[in-house]
């Protein structure tokens, strides 16, 4: 679904007519300024603000998503997240080496090249 764009307003298109024929030299801004009932300070304020919105209108902006702000507590949270998850890793390779170890142990021990307890079997 598309968003509803906002209509301009008759009084908004008039001050962007009469700030186009002021910058094109068909108006001057005392004129202009004149014809919407402001003094010329008022106007070029109003002038800047319409041609700074223009140009932020028509200015390239990257596709996607906009990208997020960091949060600290995040970051922090997420490289701990990468610490505990590297030392589960690391403890799960240690029970794979002890385990490694017990079985050849039990197979030197049944081969007979070993003496020690047997090995409990698991109820």
């Amino acid at each position: 679904m598309g968003r509803k764009r906002k209509s301009l307003t008759g009084e908004a298109v008039n001050k962007m007519e009469l700030v186009f024929l002021v910058c094109t030299g068909q108006l001057t801004a005392r004129e202009a300024a004149r014809r919407l009932g402001i003094s010329p300070k008022t106007y070029y304020g109003w002038e800047k603000r319409i041609l700074e919105a223009s140009a932020k209108a028509v200015e390239n902006k990257p596709s996607g998503r906009p990208g997020s702000i960091p949060d600290p507590e995040k970051e922090d949270l997420k490289a701990q997240n990468r610490e505990l998850q590297r030392r589960v890793t690391e403890m799960e390779m240690q029970l794979k080496v002890k385990d490694v170890q017990l079985e050849w142990r039990e197979t030197l021990r049944q081969a007979g090249l070993i003496r020690g307890p047997e090995k409990k079997k698991e109820q």
